[in-house]
């Protein structure tokens, strides 16, 4: 009953408020078909996150930006910096596939992307794309794909300084510089930040009762040139470091306790070089490579911790090949083909019996127009050098109904191999497990009164195979079948001037194996933005809730559900300078959202205040 009303309420309020709206700009998106289209114009269940609405919701990290899409959770151990997870649609944290300027990055050992290092500064936009794309993108495509864009500065607003002060001696700045004409543009940011953070954890037993830092330096480059009225280049390069203390009980090589002040140092880097031909009207073809790394080492202030089980170093690098050919034929008729390869390598101090592994991958996809409907039908074949072949399909119907209401029905296919830690790790990994298969049905609506977007999409989700951590055993298990069934809505409106956007869902995460929930899922998410502006002065305020979760597969340990409010405004001193202000948490909730072996449970970061102050001359 709770998630009829909770559903009920999202779905009653749509219609009441976007019978009175405001316009908006149109959005071109490219992530969902690898084909440039129009936000207003897609079927699937799609977000977009602009550098406007960055800079309104004055978002510090991806995960505050991200949380505010239906369907999307993290799970975050303790403050800033500390490892966090971002599912999407109740899946693993480790089955969606996350993309810098359309280069994939992550860990090939942990399977998962660094989030905690992209900073948020650096980048332009987030295109969202919810349920699986492994016809188009591959393996790890089970849950979604995430793609973000670095930044970019107006040809008359060239540089910009932001710096930001706040709670917890946390301090920001960065730094933009750009150029651009009609046919080529390049821009750099440099972003620093530090905080002195939170005790990531409850305990305060030895060394444990200390606040965990975190830092992190980084740095965007972009290149573009239209060389002709055929032919265009473009060349990206992102650089991440981070580090970050930690609690954690040390263990020496006799499973004996020993003090220390850990801390963790990582760096993510990508590159890409993308070359695209604009041949004709019919046929265009683009080359992209792209090389990441992803590398991280574990420390200790007061001890050598090779000395002990704690130490480490892991580092990945992924290089890729990808070639995209798009036709436009007559009839409304748009064929995609192409070719992707990826080489995984593995490298530090923990010996894995396989440290590499390529796949070569051939995909095509037929986008079609008929009257009133529309098809896209996508098939991918892969072959993985260490698992072999693997068929991909995806089928999607739309329907417009009339200028306002458009239906659609779906069904995608995903995959992912086991990682490296999955099958090799010592005393942890299995070389006996298969890869994780899945099979989702989509229902979705959407409507637009002017230019207010609803939409509503119910799926069920089958996955086989699916590997998770069991607490309770200390070993990472193979469960038979899951399967997640959920449903979602989304409303964007103005009224009177004020912005709304209400994001909710409802999923259920069931182990089909025993019936229990699979762990850390929570059922229900909402959150709501509201914001207004009057001429130089902007306020809002944000909420977000997220119902009770089990940390075990056994059901045994309930976390409790929470929710949190922060506010924000700022003022346009001048064209050139503006400041903003927000608190974050500004009813100093306390919640959990996961528990470590020891150490208790991790804690949320409390109450905090920031301020920031902006200046982008025009030129």
């Amino acid at each position: 009953m709770k998630n009829l009303r909770f559903a009920a309420l999202g779905l009653l309020l749509a219609p009441a408020i976007a019978h009175t709206s405001e316009p908006e700009l149109e959005t071109t998106i490219i992530t969902a078909t690898r084909t440039p289209m129009l936000l207003s114009e897609a079927f699937e269940s799609i977000s977009v996150f602009t550098r406007r609405d960055i800079e309104k919701l004055q978002a510090i990290d991806i995960f505050d930006l991200l949380g505010r899409a239906p369907g999307v959770s993290f799970v975050r151990n303790g403050g800033r910096g500390g490892a966090t997870g971002l599912a999407i649609r109740g899946n693993q944290t480790d089955h969606s596939l996350f993309l810098v300027d359309g280069v994939r990055i992550g860990s090939a050992t942990l399977g998962s992307a660094t989030l905690s290092a992209i900073n948020l500064r650096t980048v332009e936009r987030v295109e969202i794309i919810r349920g699986p794309k492994s016809a188009l993108y591959g393996a790890d495509a089970i849950g979604g794909v995430v793609n973000i864009v670095t930044r970019t500065m107006d040809r008359d607003r060239p540089i910009a300084i932001e710096a930001s002060v706040g709670s917890n001696e946390t301090s920001e700045v960065t730094a933009l510089a750009g150029y651009s004409s009609d046919t080529m543009s390049v821009n750099v940011v440099a972003n620093f930040f530090d905080t002195q953070g939170i005790d990531h954890t409850e305990a305060t037993n030895g060394l444990h009762g200390d606040e965990d830092a975190y830092r992190n330096n980084s740095l965007a480059l972009n290149y573009r040139q239209r060389l002709n009225e055929v032919v265009s280049v473009k060349v990206s390069y992102n650089r991440n470091e981070g580090e970050n203390e930690y609690d954690s009980d040390c263990l020496d090589m006799g499973f004996n306790s020993v003090a220390c002040q850990i801390y963790s140092e990582t760096q993510v880097d990508s590159l890409s070089a993308l070359l695209a031909f604009d041949l004709s009207d019919i046929y265009s073809t683009r080359i992209q490579i792209g090389r990441t790394t992803d590398e991280s080492i574990n420390l200790a202030d007061n001890i050598d911790l090779a000395a002990t089980i704690n130490g480490g170093e892991f580092n990945t690098t992924k290089s890729e090949l990808t070639w995209v050919n798009t036709f436009t034929l007559p009839a409304n008729n748009v064929v995609t083909a192409g070719v992707d390869y990826q080489l995984d390598e593995v490298d530090g101090t923990t010996a894995y019996s396989e440290d590499s592994r390529d796949n070569l991958a051939f995909f095509g996809q037929l986008q079609s127009e008929f009257n009133m409907l529309n098809s896209i039908v996508g098939v991918r074949y892969d072959d993985n050098e260490q698992f072999g072949d693997e068929l991909t399909l995806s089928a999607l119907l739309g329907w417009n109904i009339n200028d306002t209401y458009r239906a659609y029905v779906s069904y995608g296919e995903g995959f992912k191999p086991p990682t490296f830690n999955d099958l090799y790790f010592p005393n942890f990994g299995d070389p006996t497990f298969q890869p994780e298969e899945s099979r989702n049905i989509e229902l979705g609506l959407k409507a637009d009164f002017d230019t207010v977007q609803l939409s509503v999409a119910a799926y069920q989700n089958e996955i086989e195979n699916l590997i998770q951590f069991n607490n309770t055993t200390f070993q990472t298990d193979q469960t038979a079948e899951a399967e997640i069934s959920g449903l979602e809505f989304s409303v964007n409106v103005a009224v009177l001037g004020i912005e709304w956007a209400l994001n909710g869902s409802l999923i259920d995460p069931e182990n089909k194996v025993n019936g229990q929930n699979l762990r850390r899922r929570a059922e229900r998410t909402v959150s709501l933005d509201i914001d207004k502006r009057w001429d130089r002065f902007g306020l809002g305020v944000s909420v977000r809730a997220e119902s009770e979760r089990f940390d075990d597969p056994a059901n045994t340990r309930k976390l409790a559900g929470y929710s949190t409010t922060a506010v924000r405004a700022s003022y346009q001193v001048s064209s050139a300078l503006s400041v903003e202000a927000r608190v974050d948490n500004a009813f100093d909730r306390e919640y959990s959202s996961a528990v470590d072996f020891s150490l208790g449970r991790y804690q949320a970061i409390g109450r905090e205040v920031f301020l920031t102050l902006r200046y982008t001359p025009r030129f």
